[in-house]
């Protein structure tokens, strides 16, 4: 499956992101169709507790500054999986 440790976690990464594609079928900000390879899995997470968002590539690049800046403000960690970065 994987010869090392970054390829699987790529792996792993596109298989998450291909679930959460799967379950959300568009995407939260725009409402177009999501595609496992050019789809953004956003999660923040703070005080153990995780909230996911699945967006197009395109929508996330809009807000990925604003998001990123308003999750510091709270103390929140983002972990961002990019389907673009995994192809």
């Amino acid at each position: 499956m994987a010869d090392n440790e970054e390829e699987r976690n790529r792996h792993l990464d596109r298989e998450t992101l291909l679930y959460a594609v799967q379950r959300r079928i568009t995407c939260e900000r725009t409402g177009r169709a999501l595609d496992v390879d050019s789809a953004v899995m956003v999660t923040a997470i703070k005080d153990g507790r995780r909230t996911a968002t699945v967006l197009t590539g395109e929508a996330w690049d809009e807000v990925a500054e604003h998001v990123r800046a308003k999750l510091a403000e709270i103390g929140a960690t983002v972990k961002v999986i990019d389907g673009r970065q995994l192809t």
